[in-house]
């Protein structure tokens, strides 16, 4: 089995999620949950999301009657940083080529449609040109 020196950096963390969340554990050994999928989840929702407090190692109710008050007050700051970090999964995950040749396309798509605008805004029959219209216009003697 490899270090964790030479895991990648987002398995490490990965497995040091796994460790805070025993419950995760047992329900890939039940085979309720496959690893595989559990890191997908964590690494598009991140650690902090609502979703993995059901799987935290229950404390004796001493020490949690204490935290639910001050988990009150964080309440509101955790979500706006799971937010914020499920933003920046997202934007870890976009592949800028990718994007690149989907504005293209849609830029060209708004193009064409502008032209078909444009055509039926046209008058139907171009005004007569008079002849102060044409710059070489010769009179014949």
């Amino acid at each position: 089995m490899e270090s964790n020196e030479e895991l990648h950096p987002s398995v490490q963390q990965f497995k040091e999620f796994m460790r805070q969340h025993p419950l995760l554990i047992n329900e890939v050994r039940e085979e309720r949950k496959s690893l595989q999928n559990l890191f997908e989840e964590w690494s598009i929702l991140g650690a902090e999301h609502e979703q993995w407090q059901a799987y935290k190692q229950v404390e004796t109710n001493q020490s949690t009657d204490s935290s639910q008050d001050t988990e009150q007050d964080e309440q509101p700051s955790q979500s706006a940083t799971a937010t914020l970090g499920q933003i920046m999964s997202l934007l870890r995950r976009v592949n800028v080529q990718d994007l690149q040749n989907h504005l293209s396309q849609f830029s060209s798509v708004l193009t064409n449609v502008q032209g078909v605008i444009q055509s039926f805004q046209r008058p139907n029959d171009p005004p007569s040109q008079g002849p102060q219209d044409h710059p070489f216009s010769f009179w014949r003697d």
